[in-house]
């Protein structure tokens, strides 16, 4: 289904009012994720939307396996 919506001014943003039906069908709580993609904004229920990269968790594992004897003792102090 597609939505036709105005960006409202609130405050010194701007902003957009979503249709409940649309978030009853996303199940949402108070929470979204949006992503960019290209030319577009894409909505998806925070319980859902995957905000880690696998990217970043490789990179982040990597980390913490070169510095794993300096994370054991800062979570000793």
């Amino acid at each position: 289904m597609t939505y036709k919506q105005k960006l409202i001014k609130i405050g010194n943003s701007m902003g957009i009012i979503l249709p409940k039906n649309l978030l009853n069908e996303l199940n949402s709580g108070k929470k979204l994720h949006l992503k960019r993609s290209q030319d577009a904004i894409i909505l998806e229920d925070h319980k859902t939307g995957d905000s880690i990269s696998p990217e970043f968790l490789k990179v982040a594992e990597s980390i913490f396996e070169e510095n794993k004897e300096a994370f054991r003792i800062l979570a000793s102090k």
